[in-house]
Order: C-alpha cells, then structure tokens, then sequence
C-alpha cells in the first residue's frame, strides 16, 4: 500500500465528521481491502470466501471502528486483523474437524503456512501464541500473511529497518514451525 497523499488530512477530516472525508477514506481503504482479500484467498483453500465477500466483510468491520486509527500502521493491522478474523471464523464453519497437515515446510508463503498448520484455525491460534512470546514478530508475521505487504513496506509501517524485519520473520517463522511440528500427531 503505498502512501496517499492525503491519508492523514482525509483520516483527521473523517474524525471531525466530514462526509466528503469518510467517503475518500472508504474508498481508499476498500481498494486496499480488495487487493488483500484476493491474495489471501489465493492461500487459504480451505475458505470458500470469493474476493468481494471478503472484502466487503474486512471494510464493514474496519469501518464499525469509526475510523479512530492512529496512524496508517494501525490501520493495516486492523484491516489484516478484521481480514485474519473472516478467514478463521470461515474456517471454523467449513471445517468440523481437523485434517492432517503433512510435513512440515519452510513456511515460505501463505499457503505452506496454512498447510503446515492443518488450516486457517490453527494459523490463527498458533499467531496468539506467537504474540505472547514475541508480539513484533506476530505482527511482522500478520501483515505479512494477512495483509499481504512485503518486508520493506512492513518496515516503513512499523518505522524499523529492513533488517529488522527480518529478523522478525526469520524468528517468527522458525517459532511457528517448532510450535506446529509440537501439534504434529505421534
């Protein structure tokens, strides 16, 4: 997601009740929630959500909030939460029991972390567990899986380096891959 030029004007504007500034927002934001609903669904088989449902239910939820986010960061950990949230609560409707994940891979995309996990369920308890532990990874983790944004982007969001990063996702992956292989049956 790249920078508007008028994100904070517009997000001030919406506070203070402008209309004209809630509908920009909307529709900047919703441009937004498309392009990450169409990715994760490229990685979460086990959701049967076309792009448009799921983006239309991450917007209803992000904007419920009124739009009191502090700064674009949050806004993109609220819209990978809401998205994360769908996904999970899809999944536990679609899915009554839990499948077998195979073995375990380097949790290099989306869809391996998912299939690693036996499913969006078990991604999602597992990113809570990761939280206690390390909650910059956790979140390094969500926006990249969840929001689908690229590790310099996570960087300008959080305001860290590149490296920094990194290394957030190197741990946070590696942590993810020993708690999913504990879960791993015999």
């Amino acid at each position: 997601m790249t920078e508007a030029p008028g994100f904070t004007e517009l997000l001030a504007a919406w506070r203070e009740g402008e209309l004209a500034a809630r509908d920009a927002m909307v529709n900047l934001v919703y441009h937004e929630v498309r392009a990450i609903a169409r990715r994760q669904l490229a990685a979460h088989r086990d959701v049967t959500l076309a792009p448009t449902e799921l983006a239309h239910e991450a917007l209803m939820r992000v904007l419920a909030q009124g739009g009191d986010w502090q700064s674009r960061r949050h806004l993109m950990n609220v819209i990978a939460l809401a998205t994360r949230q769908i996904l999970v609560d899809s999944a536990r409707r679609r899915h009554a029991q839990k499948r077998d994940a195979g073995p375990l891979t380097d949790l290099d995309s989306k869809s391996e972390l998912i299939a690693a996990a036996g499913g969006t369920l078990q991604v999602d308890e597992a990113i809570h567990a990761l939280a206690a532990v390390d909650a910059r990874a956790a979140e390094v983790i969500s926006l990249t899986y969840f929001a689908g944004l690229e590790r310099e982007e996570i960087a300008k969001l959080m305001e860290v380096s590149a490296s920094t990063i990194d290394r957030a996702l190197r741990f946070g992956r590696a942590w993810l891959k020993d708690a999913l292989r504990e879960r791993e049956p015999g």
